[in-house]
């Protein structure tokens, strides 16, 4: 506590202010999306052939 005379809420992250109730299944990264191809990798051996991070 930092000694404050009421009660401050934890941050909340964008994902919960916007989607209140959906469940997160992991933590998302700097450069991570709601939308994940993680599946497609998994299951298709996918692999994309560019980066649009650059």
């Amino acid at each position: 506590m930092l000694g404050l005379p009421f009660d401050v809420p934890p941050p909340c992250s964008p994902v919960d202010e916007e989607y209140p109730g959906v469940p997160v299944r992991k933590e998302l990264g700097e450069h991570e999306t709601m939308l994940s191809i993680d599946k497609a990798r998994r299951v298709l051996g996918y692999a994309p052939r560019s980066s649009r991070r650059g």
